[in-house]
């Protein structure tokens, strides 16, 4: 599967450019009064209850500024990979410390080619945008992800409708029993939404 978006397009550049100049100040900026959010935590939570394990080796995808991983690492899971296609995002996740190895990869390009990864976790990445990617990276994930591992994702639930995000893919992988669904659950309140939006 190919990533979807275009690596030319003004938008991915425009995001890019916003994350790069508020690199430094984005962990501030997601738990402000204008985001509130918590989704990291959530996710982190949600591993923690259902792993005992702290030396699976997770990779934080879409990790951004690394905030996930910190949260994992709080919960004393130490086997942590990161991986973004913002160089200034990840040089904060970088300084952290507590990643052992760190990714600038775009989608699923740049990771490694083998299935070394227990958990896949991503808070907040598959997103209604062409600067964040969609689910047509699922099968690239799969080919990394450890057989009967598990990848677990926090996002809006109306974005699995849209057609720019394409969970046909997944539902069809579904179908083919290439992927089980172990559990989809609704949490309200992740972060604030915006005055447009329905759910959060």
């Amino acid at each position: 599967m190919r990533d979807s978006r275009d690596n030319g397009t003004d938008e991915f550049d425009a995001q890019q450019a916003i994350y790069s100049k508020y690199a430094h100040q984005y962990d501030d900026l997601v738990h402000s009064e204008c985001e509130q959010y918590v989704g990291f935590q959530l996710l982190a939570n949600a591993i923690n209850d259902d792993f005992a394990d702290k030396d699976l080796r997770i990779l934080d995808f879409g990790s951004g500024t690394g905030l996930l991983g910190l949260h994992l690492h709080n919960r004393n899971f130490k086997n942590l990979d990161a991986s973004d296609c913002n160089e200034g995002l990840l040089q904060v996740a970088k300084d952290r410390g507590i990643f052992k190895n760190i990714y600038n990869s775009r989608g699923a390009s740049g990771l490694p080619t083998e299935r070394v990864y227990d958990v896949i976790a991503s808070s907040g990445v598959f997103f209604l945008s062409k600067s964040h990617p969609s689910f047509d990276t699922f099968p690239e994930l799969l080919k990394i992800v450890k057989p009967g591992g598990v990848i677990m994702i926090l996002t809006k639930k109306s974005y699995l409708s849209q057609e720019y995000c394409q969970w046909d893919i997944v539902n069809e992988m579904l179908r083919k029993n290439v992927l089980q669904e172990l559990e989809r659950v609704f949490i309200p309140g992740y972060r604030k939404p915006f005055d447009y939006e329905e759910d959060s």
